[in-house]
């Protein structure tokens, strides 16, 4: 069987039957270039695929992920998404076949890292810790999730409004917050706006402060708290009422990273939940190990999920 490359594939269609068949998952003939279009990180080739006669078998996501080292430097690493296999050929060494080409092409083209976004009891994550991927300690015991579920009473619901500028304020509070971390911390201008395009998210659903800013997302019974980055205590606390104040019936952040936001948490009676299948993995490519060039905290939330 050949490996091929996405944009050479028999039928677009061929790839979202097998995201279907793996995923559940429904997607347009668009699918691939709209993600590339808002997703800087991703415009690139998309991935590549073997068939099996007519059939897409299975299939690799790549994308060229901007990472800083614990040294200071910018480097490019691979990324890895949309992994599939089609149920009907599974076992058969394809995922191991496509995931060898992606990561020698990478190693050849100067990576020396590779990363991909997991769940603990998906069929894949013992090949992905097999060849050689390991679990990135950033959420879990060290980076809780904070949940809460309000009544939301009768008090009248407060709306956000958040212009262009405010995107801006909040891009760049994000460089300054992040300054000397290292992971993936180097994001293109614009990049706050584009998400919310890729997204369909309304500008409100960021909260911005002169001080700091909380990426969310609504969802039917609450809100989702994706990054939350603040300079101060005292700006924590006033963009959390902020967003209780928009009337979410329950609240969840995703990586609490600061413990100053954890100590409000605790505070106003939020439960904290400690473990979670949810993995980001990380496999060297080069002779030096994920620790040694990015230390022992890797930074990223979940607005870099890919």
């Amino acid at each position: 069987m050949r490996i091929i490359p996405f944009s050479k594939l028999r039928d677009p269609h061929d790839f979202f039957e097998l995201m279907e068949a793996c995923f559940n998952e429904i997607a347009q003939p668009q699918h691939a270039s709209e993600i590339q279009r808002w997703d800087a990180r991703r415009k690139g080739e998309f991935g590549f695929g073997i068939y099996s006669g007519r059939t897409l078998a299975a299939f690799v996501g790549v994308m060229d992920l901007p990472v800083r080292a614990r040294s200071g430097n910018v480097e490019t690493a691979l990324g890895l998404h949309h992994v599939a296999t089609h149920p009907a050929f599974a076992r058969r060494g394809l995922a191991s076949e496509l995931l060898d080409f992606v990561h020698d092409r990478a190693a050849r083209a100067g990576r020396r890292f590779s990363f991909l976004f997991t769940s603990k009891n998906w069929i894949a994550y013992p090949l992905y810790r097999r060849i050689g991927y390991e679990d990135l300690e950033v959420i879990g015991r060290a980076t809780p999730r904070a949940v809460r579920i309000f009544d939301p009473g009768r008090k009248r619901r407060v709306r956000n409004r958040t212009s262009r500028a405010d995107l801006a304020r909040a891009e760049a509070l994000f460089a300054e917050l992040t300054a000397g971390r290292a992971g993936m911390v180097v994001r293109e201008p614009g990049w706050l706006n584009a998400r919310l395009r890729q997204h369909k998210q309304h500008r409100a659903e960021v909260f911005v402060d002169r001080d700091g800013y909380a990426a969310t997302e609504p969802d039917m019974f609450g809100r989702w708290i994706r990054e939350f980055l603040a300079r101060d205590h005292a700006a924590f606390e006033r963009l959390l009422d902020r967003i209780i104040a928009t009337g979410c019936k329950g609240l969840v952040d995703c990586c609490v990273l600061d413990p100053v936001l954890a100590g409000i948490y605790r505070e106003r009676g939020f439960r904290f939940r400690y473990d979670t299948y949810q993995t980001l993995m990380a496999k060297s490519l080069a002779r030096v190990s994920v620790r040694q060039a990015f230390g022992p905290r890797f930074f990223w939330t979940t607005v870099d999920q890919f």
